[in-house]
Order: structure tokens, then sequence, then C-alpha cells
């Protein structure tokens, strides 16, 4: 289920993007807010049952987090454009701007990273780490994203992910 609900998120942002939806936003929108407090009342208790109830090895699980997921996708949305059009969160902007470009090959290369540091084709260290591990690792990786996202975006407009996602949706070489 997470690959076809993600490439549609995906998508769905494609659409946002071009259609520049988000573009008037000032980050003081009502509606922010009540994405804030919807989305976080409905997703939060959603995610605590997904992982109370195994996550994957649960299809009731799965049910809640395919519901509930989008609320607090939503939430995260609302408080990070709140958050990037604070005046101190302008900063934080400037880093996440080139990951935000290349969002599916950052996507893509967490998945790929993940494989090859937690089963067999790769270290397999699942189940071996600490959450606070887990937690520094995940850190690690997503900084290393933000170097690499700048660096790439300073040479290049589209990242592979996306210059092939392009490509295919348009039905013309980018």
């Amino acid at each position: 289920m997470q690959g076809p609900t993600a490439l549609a998120m995906f998508l769905l942002g494609m659409v946002v993007g071009r259609r520049r939806m988000l573009a008037s936003v000032t980050g003081r929108e009502s509606l922010l807010r009540r994405l804030q407090v919807i989305g976080f009342a409905v997703g939060l208790p959603g995610a605590v049952g997904y992982a109370l109830l195994g996550g994957d090895a649960d299809s009731t699980a799965v049910l809640i987090s395919v519901i509930t997921a989008p609320f607090l996708t939503a939430a995260y949305v609302a408080s990070l454009l709140r958050v990037l059009h604070h005046p101190r969160g302008v900063l934080i902007g400037r880093w996440l701007a080139p990951a935000g470009r290349i969002t599916l090959t950052n996507y893509l290369a967490q998945s790929v990273i993940a494989l090859l540091i937690f089963t067999g084709i790769g270290l397999g260290l699942a189940g071996t780490l600490s959450p606070v591990a887990l937690l520094a690792l995940a850190i690690m990786v997503f900084a290393g994203q933000l170097v690499a996202s700048a660096w790439w975006t300073h040479r290049f407009r589209y990242g592979p992910a996306e210059w092939l996602l392009r490509w295919l949706t348009n039905a013309r070489r980018p």
C-alpha cells in the first residue's frame, strides 16, 4: 500500500505546485490552524493505533493508517507552512528548499539507504538499533540528503526521479 499512496501524494504535490495553489499563503491563514487542530487530532491517534496494532503486519493497523495518515500529513504541511512564513523560519526554508525540489528522489534514496542498512542485502541491522540510535541515523541520513540536494539542485533543474516522472507524466522530455 505504501508505494501507490506515496506516488499519489507526489503527484498531488506536483499538481499543487503547478497550479501554484500555495503561492499566496502567508502562514497566518485560519485554515492552516484548523488543519493543524483537525489533522493532529485525527492523525496522531491513528499513528499510535497503527504502531500499537503492529504496523504493516496487521491489516486493521494498515486500514487505520490509510484513513488517518492524510490528516497527519495535512497537519505537518500546515505546521511547516506556518513555520516557514514566520520571520525566524526563513533560514529553515532556505535549508529545506533544495530537498523540497527533489522530494521523490530523496524519498527513493531513503528507501534504498534503509534497504542497505536494515536488510540482508546490506548490513542486516533490522531490529538491532535502539530508538535513540535509529533517530540519530535518520537525522544523519536527512542531513546528508540536505547537503546532496543543495549540491544537485545547484547543478540541475530536476532530481533524477523528478525528471523521469515529468517525462512520463507529460509525455515529453523535460
